[in-house]
């Protein structure tokens, strides 16, 4: 079925390329119209940046994401590097593209779904490509302590109904997994007492009750 959106251009009778109707009106053509060199090449040029924009728009349609991303996502489709940094000026002005506002969304979506450590949270961020400056900026390692029962909570509630479960094997149990998530050795050693803690005493007041 024909897609009234775009267009076929044919060059002596053989197709050569499918644009966006929107891209013929601009740039004035007309059906059945001879074309320059310079106006096929033009053509090639701007259908090659709609096809960029539109994949970008489309990875954006997930998640947020970070230029670096973006950058990383066109070059693998083979986008030439002139076209991508059109796309992304383009993004930025349509303000579809911010490290910091995508940073922040990072941030929340791990506070809420899976904490980590500041550590681990500054190297992530580092690694999609955000600035030092944003990183230091959002993320306060003061908040470990907490960030790391939030974490272990629900490991540490299957682990204090074990049978057996003392505090020795508890830690070494629950430690490495805190650990492994980017918290620091004094985070880790605070959640995981006050985790025996307050389950140890949910326990009792279970079986007293």
């Amino acid at each position: 079925m024909k897609n009234p959106e775009r267009v076929n251009v044919f060059i002596d009778g053989h197709f050569t390329l499918s644009v966006n109707v929107l891209i013929i009106e601009q740039m004035g053509l007309e059906v059945g119209q001879e074309l320059s060199t310079g106006q096929l090449e033009e053509l090639r040029r701007q259908a090659a940046l709609q096809q960029a924009l539109d994949r970008a728009l489309n990875f954006l349609t997930y998640r947020p994401r970070s230029r670096q991303e973006l950058r990383h996502y066109l070059r693998r489709k083979d986008t030439p590097p002139e076209v991508i940094e059109t796309v992304l000026e383009r993004l930025d002005h349509l303000d579809l593209v911010n490290d910091r506002d995508f940073a922040s969304f990072w941030v929340e979506n791990r506070e809420q779904f899976s904490p980590r450590g500041a550590h681990a949270l500054r190297q992530e961020l580092r690694m999609k490509g955000v600035q030092r400056e944003i990183v230091d900026e959002l993320i306060d390692e003061e908040q470990d302590e907490e960030r790391a029962l939030r974490a272990g909570r629900k490991k540490a509630h299957l682990l204090v109904h074990q049978p057996g479960m003392d505090y020795v094997t508890f830690q070494r149990r629950l430690g490495p997994f805190l650990q492994r998530r980017g918290f620091g050795y004094e985070a880790t050693s605070h959640a995981v007492k006050k985790l025996w803690q307050e389950l140890k005493g949910e326990e009792s007041s279970d079986r007293f009750d």
